[in-house]
């Protein structure tokens, strides 16, 4: 994927899921994943794992041996942009915080993302889903919900993506950080699900034949630390998924 605004660096990765093969391809580098420890949000539908007759004759079993439990091979592909230390991205677009008890004390404010941060947006493809992370910095301004026309470029690789794919239904989730209260997250977040389904509503060539499942989550299902403000930041975004072979 690409978000050409920005002009960021490419990565794309190979990896044999349950393997340890991995093929890098473009400039050598780590996808920083953490699918080990994340819970998929609902809608995710693993692969169904294969039958296998350990009778076959083709599989030529010596005397005495056996097969080993079966593994579904899952190829993932990964495509980042990892932004560019010379174009800062947009004001953050984290949760809104809680009124202050006293009205002359500043609201807590989370801190703008550091230039170069990384992963605006992020394509991951394997053998049971197609899924588009964006984060919520570039999509939307800080503690906004509203889409900028600017940004709007940002999706338009998404519609092209559902338009070839022409998938059944797509899943539209949004997510915060865990600053300010859990329910603001809720509203932030759902919100900004919503309006990103608006925008592809408009973007893509014919969106009759789509269901859309528009979903805000707030804090849950975090991808990474949000003890800290990297962590957050990255924490803070919009998934666009659906079901592959559709």
């Amino acid at each position: 994927m690409t978000y050409r605004p920005l002009g960021p660096a490419r990565v794309s990765l190979v990896a044999a899921v349950g393997t340890v093969a991995v093929l890098a391809l473009s400039t050598p580098a780590l996808a920083d994943d953490a699918d080990g420890d994340y819970q998929q949000p609902p809608g995710y539908e693993a692969p169904a794992v294969p039958d296998i007759d350990a009778n076959a004759p083709g599989l030529m079993l010596g005397d005495g041996a056996t097969l080993a439990e079966p593994r579904v091979l899952d190829i993932k592909f990964i495509t980042e942009d990892l932004g560019s230390a010379a174009d800062p991205p947009p004001n953050s677009g984290g949760n809104n915080e809680d009124p202050p008890a006293n009205p002359d004390t500043e609201p807590e404010s989370e801190p703008e993302p550091a230039p170069g941060a990384g992963g605006e947006q992020r394509e991951e493809r394997t053998g049971s889903q197609h899924k588009f992370t964006l984060q919520t910095d570039v999509v939307f301004g800080k503690n906004s919900d509203e889409i900028s026309e600017e940004s709007r470029a940002a999706l338009a690789e998404v519609a092209a993506a559902i338009d070839e794919y022409q998938p059944e239904q797509v899943n539209v989730f949004g997510f915060t950080d865990n600053l300010g209260s859990y329910e603001n997250g809720v509203t932030l977040s759902a919100n900004r699900a919503r309006n990103t389904q608006t925008v592809l509503l408009e973007l893509i060539e014919d969106p009759s034949g789509i269901s859309f499942n528009v979903r805000g989550y707030s804090e849950d299902y975090p991808l990474y630390d949000n003890e800290t403000e990297e962590g957050r930041q990255k924490n803070r975004r919009v998934e666009i998924s659906w079901p592959s072979g559709n």
